[in-house]
């Protein structure tokens, strides 16, 4: 009798299939910097939720969890969606862009091809059935918080989903490094002119900083959310700089510096390990400073994807 291959199924997932899908992503969580394993309840918050959290907002419109099944078993899964990412906020509803948050690939190396593009071939017919013809693949906005500190995008060590994006048409959109400052001594404080001050909003685990001049105009900016991740087998805190800006006009006045300063201060009073961000590969003003201030580039490099869909 000749052998035979049991055939693959991609169907929608739901809670029901919560346990298949937490082990394939955790596993594969495990091999990210500044991720944690998600618990059940988060698990179930960013698959099966129409509306999950996100460290960037997104305005998610339709979304859909796609599972490989070979005889009984999820080899692989695609988490994908439609509506709006963090940087096409102004995009009406009707012209919706395909967003891939992530996606997890069978660990036998024989089947990932296989279901990697009976996968895609249902994103794709997911997104048609919700008119986009844009696809973003690993947008900063759109990934777990427990995935690099709540950042979605690709990794550039995952070099399997790396070639798998672009043999399926998805070419480089942005690239990021990895940024990391451990704490230590504190930082002197030097103001940088008269009329400037600091406030501060949100709660201590997810603290926004403003900064104005004269009390009314607001001229830089920053958000420091706090993360526990795995760090051998103990979860460490860690501060993730998800937001850092200064307005145009006042740049090069030591604005961001002081910003930087007071962040890196308070990062260390509330006892965090270090500090991490990614940053665009052409914020080379905003690389240098952070270099000042005891910030090492990881060896690690992340990407954004996008594709058109053609008619």
């Amino acid at each position: 009798m000749m052998p035979f291959a049991p055939s693959l199924i991609i169907r929608d997932l739901n809670q029901s299939d919560g346990q298949a899908a937490s082990e394939l992503i955790n596993r594969q969580l495990a091999n990210a910097a500044y991720s944690a394993a998600m618990d059940e309840g988060e698990l179930n918050e960013q698959l099966f939720s129409p509306q999950p959290s996100t460290l960037l907002p997104v305005r998610w419109q339709q979304r859909a969890v796609l599972g490989a099944w070979r005889a009984g078993s999820l080899a692989g899964l695609l988490d994908v969606a439609a509506g709006q990412d963090h940087d096409n906020q102004d995009l009406p509803d009707y012209k919706p862009i395909g967003l891939v948050r992530f996606a997890v690939l069978p660990q036998r190396q024989e089947l990932v091809d296989e279901v990697a593009y009976a996968l895609w071939d249902a994103a794709e017919a997911f997104w048609r059935r919700n008119r986009v013809v844009e696809v973003k693949a690993f947008h900063i906005s759109t990934g777990y918080p427990s995935f690099q500190a709540g950042a979605g995008i690709l990794p550039g060590d995952w070099s399997e989903h790396v070639r798998l994006l672009t043999n399926r048409g998805f070419t480089f959109t942005d690239r990021y490094y990895c940024m990391q400052c451990p704490l230590g001594t504190p930082l002197e404080e030097v103001v940088p002119q008269g009329g400037l001050s600091l406030a501060f909003r949100g709660a201590i685990a997810e603290r926004r900083y403003q900064v104005f001049y004269r009390r009314t105009e607001l001229i830089a900016e920053a958000r420091l959310v706090q993360r526990r991740v795995a760090e051998g087998d103990a979860l460490v805190p860690i501060g993730y700089l998800a937001h850092w800006e200064v307005e145009e006009r006042w740049r090069n006045q030591r604005v961001g510096r002081w910003l930087l300063r007071r962040i890196l201060n308070d990062a260390a009073q509330q006892g965090l390990a270090q500090v991490v961000l990614h940053l665009k590969l052409n914020a080379s003003a905003a690389m240098n400073l952070l270099a000042q201030h005891g910030f090492i580039e990881e060896n690690y490099r992340g990407y954004t994807f996008g594709r058109h869909l053609e008619a």
